[in-house]
């Protein structure tokens, strides 16, 4: 008779409470004592402090600089036109500036402008890429060579979708 080989019980992780709040209060506690009662660590600490002063100092000076030339330098004039055509732009397209609204220049509604601002955009688009989106930030490229193009050869001031929609970020 075969007798019956004894079944082990599954093993089972022990459990350990860890209490990070904790560990990092001895740990402080710990370094804190050390510093304070270490006689390596005081001399150093010493030598250490005309450094960090002498960095604040240095940096507070480089943030006064930096505040007084933003301060001194006048804003750019508003450009009231395209201004203008955002309003208009909000108005006729009926939409309210929030997520996913996006306009496009009111000046596009003329079918023989529309014509020529997308023929503009094709070639822009040949010109830049040769057709095809090669990286992240084509658009602008590609919208900056547009709007040059209809500025030169048609004397049209128009606004790609990055200035009438300042509130969306395109790649």
């Amino acid at each position: 008779m075969r007798t019956p080989i004894p079944q082990r019980p599954p093993l089972q992780a022990k459990r350990r409470y860890h209490y990070p709040e904790r560990s990092r209060l001895n740990k402080f506690v710990g370094v804190t004592i050390i510093t304070i009662t270490s006689p390596l660590w005081v001399p150093i600490w010493i030598l250490h402090l005309p450094f960090r002063l002498f960095r604040e100092r240095k940096e507070n000076k480089e943030r006064l600089a930096r505040q007084a030339l933003r301060e001194s330098t006048p804003p750019p004039p508003p450009d009231l036109e395209l201004e203008r055509r955002r309003i208009q732009a909000r108005e006729e397209q009926n939409r309210s500036i929030g997520r996913g609204r996006r306009y496009h220049d009111p000046i596009e509604k003329d079918p023989e402008i529309a014509k020529l601002v997308r023929a503009a955009g094709e070639r822009a688009h040949q010109e830049v890429s040769g057709g095809r989106y090669e990286h992240l930030g084509t658009c602008h490229l590609i919208w900056r060579r547009q709007q040059e193009i209809l500025k030169e050869e048609h004397c049209i001031v128009w606004y790609p979708p990055s200035r009438m929609n300042p509130h969306i970020i395109y790649d």
